[in-house]
């Protein structure tokens, strides 16, 4: 007896003199990392890419708590302040997760049901562009971003601090969408969507969104140093540090790179983008998914709960959503959200099994290979997932053609602008599992397994991205953010809107020609006279000219430029086509008539007649004239 008591001591003794190492050494990343060396080898990435490095904040944790914190690069490179634990970036769409999180709280409360339709949570008439008003819209819907809402005419995303609204129901009632898809038909990332469902928790609280998010969850978790507020006005030390960061561009060839200074993005729909913080405060955030006792719920079955998937990839079992958080696909899914501003990029990803989970943070706009990067780090490839073990690749075929995101607008004022953003081309290369994506700076659609594809980006990143039919029978590729459809007649519309662009820049230099000429012939006293038709044809010029200032300045703010550019734009371009009109009717009549006139002249003139009749044809086609569904 006293010799087993006396080995039970000394088994104990060794047990306590074994170092933590040991047993943290026995846990592995799922790329295969111990946990030990989960700095060494995020040093070493850093270190291997540190040519296109701006400044980085990371932190890895797991439901215990933080594993590793570091910072790289610079916050301000001019002044070589090198970026800390006091630094400061923009969440931007990380932000919709306070969303989600307050959400899921109240919905725990018993305050919100998920099968309600919102309009019940919202003003009576407060929804005044639904196409489908009988179809229910949930809270579901606003998480799975498939209500059905195209993109917003009206928010601002280069709005100045003095456009900013007074309150969420006025940024929420300014900025609304049309409904442009029948409920839960396609993914069309909306931040619309999202202010929407943080003015439900308005309602719903009876407290601001801002007062909201302060008390359920920054205070509760001790983010001292992070703001929501559209001004920050709820943390004047955040401002104050905001201040102090610099924002840059950093690309594989040098010439591209800019310096864009302190870079406020003010969001005027702010719950969907505006949370700014310290790297440290938004881990404490994530590390709350994944703690013992999860802080945001007051049981960890409401966490578990948000952990189930609510949208699935096509007909499979694949998920895409879970309540609000999007599946990523590494070697192993996971679950989270990036975020991209004017001057910053983030990424909070974390694997609700192990709990392991790493936040990035930078201050480069649309940075991938850290913030990315970082993230494939610990969980690796998802070539190497059983997923993609499970489903080779069994056919080979072509998915050649022209692919057309919902996440744009496809219908009423502004619709011109999906012939010009986010579509991508796809064309065959000699690896017939390998498509081109011409005119997207080297990247490619890469298949690697059953309706699995990658979707590669210029610096090596990749994106999971699962193909699908939709209801009218067309391919389609669901990403996170949208699902892409393809319309290979869409090519004429993009054609037609670039030959639209390009034909209202050779009238202004036309004009400024004609200007120019106009005024040597006045130093020189020289007259020329003007034929009708010869004024006829100026003032299409000028109409052409005109349009595309407007169309120049619709791409230039992705078709936003705050409600009264909208309006005034849209009632501009009415009454330029009924002048174009007129016009060429006029020109037509009067070519017709004329029999002096020569041949040349005869058919330079039906020419412009042509074009002024195509002109109005074009803005048909564009609805650029549509009022209703403004």
């Amino acid at each position: 007896m006293k010799r087993l008591v006396a080995m039970l001591v000394a088994a104990l003794m060794l047990v306590m003199i074994i170092p933590q190492s040991v047993y943290a050494a026995e846990k592995l990343t799922p790329s295969g990392i111990s946990y030990d060396d989960i700095g060494t080898e995020i040093d070493a990435y850093v270190k291997e890419y540190e040519t296109g490095l701006v400044s980085v904040g990371t932190c890895v944790f797991d439901e215990s708590g933080i594993i590793y914190e570091g910072y790289y690069g610079y916050s301000d490179i001019e002044n070589e302040k090198l970026a800390d634990e006091e630094t400061v970036y923009d969440w931007g769409s990380t932000s919709k997760l306070l969303v989600w999180v307050s959400v899921m709280q109240l919905k725990e409360q018993e305050k919100l049901d998920f099968e309600t339709d919102i309009r019940e949570y919202l003003p009576e008439g407060f929804l005044t562009k639904l196409q489908y008003e009988d179809e229910t819209i949930t809270m579901l819907n606003l998480m799975n971003h498939d209500a059905g809402f195209q993109e917003s005419m009206y928010e601002n995303q280069m709005a100045t601090e003095d456009e900013l609204y007074g309150s969420l129901e006025e940024a929420v009632k300014v900025c609304e969408c049309y409904q442009a898809y029948h409920v839960g038909e396609h993914t069309a990332y909306s931040n619309w969507g999202t202010a929407l469902a943080a003015f439900i928790v308005e309602r719903v609280s009876g407290m601001s969104y801002v007062d909201y998010v302060n008390e359920n969850i920054f205070k509760p978790l001790g983010m001292e140093h992070t703001s929501i507020g559209m001004h920050m006005e709820d943390n004047e030390w955040v401002r104050n540090q905001r201040e102090e960061l610099k924002c840059y561009g950093r690309y594989a060839q040098e010439e591209y790179n800019a310096d864009y200074g302190v870079c406020h993005s003010w969001v005027q729909l702010y719950p969907a983008g505006a949370a700014i913080g310290t790297t440290s405060d938004l881990a404490k955030f994530a590390q709350g998914f994944v703690a013992t006792d999860c802080p945001f719920f007051g049981s960890n079955e409401t966490r578990n709960e948000m952990f189930t998937a609510t949208s699935f990839h096509g007909d499979s079992d694949i998920a895409e959503n879970c309540h609000g958080l999007w599946v990523e696909q590494f070697k192993i899914p996971t679950l989270g959200h990036s975020g991209n501003t004017g001057g910053c990029t983030a990424n909070l990803q974390f694997d609700p099994e192990s709990g392991l989970g790493i936040v990035v943070l930078t201050n480069e706009p649309g940075e991938t290979m850290f913030s990315t990067g970082l993230v494939g780090v610990l969980f690796g490839d998802v070539r190497d997932s059983e997923l993609v073990k499970n489903n080779p690749v069994k056919e080979h075929y072509d998915i050649s053609g022209t692919y057309v995101p919902r996440r744009t607008i496809v219908s009423g004022y502004g619709s011109a602008l999906q012939y010009s953003y986010g579509c991508f081309f796809a064309t065959k290369t000699d690896d017939p599992d390998v498509f081109d994506m011409p005119l997207t700076g080297g990247m490619q659609m890469i298949h690697i397994g059953d309706q699995m594809w990658l979707q590669t980006s210029e610096n090596g990143a990749y994106f999971f991205t699962y193909e699908s039919v939709d209801s009218d029978g067309n391919r389609q590729f669901e990403m996170m953010s949208t699902d892409m459809v393809q319309n290979n007649q869409h090519i004429y519309g993009i054609i037609a809107y670039f030959g639209f662009a390009v034909f209202g820049i050779a009238c202004l230099l036309i004009l400024l020609i004609k200007g120019l000429t106009l005024l040597i012939r006045k130093i020189r006293k020289k007259k020329k006279t003007l034929t009708k038709a010869d004024k006829q044809i100026t003032l299409q010029q000028v109409i052409q000219g005109v349009s595309g200032v407007i169309l120049f300045c619709l791409i230039s703010v992705l078709g936003v430029k705050g409600y009264a550019f909208a309006v005034f734009s849209c009632i501009m371009v009415v009454i330029l086509a009924l002048v174009s009109l007129v016009n060429g009717i006029i020109l037509f009549k009067n070519t017709w008539r004329d029999k002096e006139i020569g041949k040349w002249k005869k058919t330079k003139q039906y020419i412009w007649g042509t074009l002024m009749f195509g002109y109005v044809a074009v803005i048909m086609w564009f609805q650029l004239y549509d009022f209703v569904h403004i």
